[in-house]
């Protein structure tokens, strides 16, 4: 091989090696999964000490099922929390004047808190998934891409919470 073509190589895996370090991302954005991808990601930070965070998340999660804990990890998984889809509807328009016939939707997060005694960065993912009200799938919940309305809010929540205290 040339000297040419080595120096070509080398030069392309050095460009290519530092746009890994971008640091213009911003703190709070989708992590770019393809869409097939059956959760979606989002992340802050906070200029708080892990142990204020830790709690503030405990506390913004409110009475959702605490499935796993871990604090050492820094990782917290819900248990599922159920209702109805407000964007589905089993049926057609007709039916609905007399039932308010919409999906079942339930979701679970796994958020990740990472941190030391100056700042804290959050981690939330969202799995949803919904089932119609009828048929034959009725007995299958079928997984969904989030929209991220929910990371968003839980987001939104510790935020809140963190400039109360």
């Amino acid at each position: 091989m040339s000297t040419t073509k080595i120096f070509l190589v080398i030069s392309l895996l050095f460009l290519t090696g530092c746009s890994l370090f971008d640091s213009t991302s911003p703190s709070h954005a989708y992590d770019g999964r393809s869409s097939g991808s059956q959760s979606s990601k989002f992340s802050k930070a906070f200029n708080d000490d892990f142990e204020h965070v830790w709690a503030t998340v405990i506390k913004a999660l409110g009475n959702m099922p605490l499935d796993k804990i871990n604090k050492e990890k820094g990782f917290i998984k819900t248990g599922w929390a159920e209702g109805f889809s407000q964007t589905r509807k089993a049926r057609s328009v007709v039916t609905d004047r007399f039932l308010n016939d919409y999906w079942k939707e339930r979701y679970r997060l796994t958020i990740t808190i990472s941190g030391n005694i100056i700042t804290s960065s959050v981690e939330v993912r969202c799995q949803l998934q919904q089932k119609p009200r009828g048929g034959s799938a009725a007995y299958r919940w079928q997984r969904m891409k989030s929209t991220g309305e929910i990371e968003e809010e839980v987001l939104r929540r510790i935020e809140e919470l963190l400039m109360e205290s």
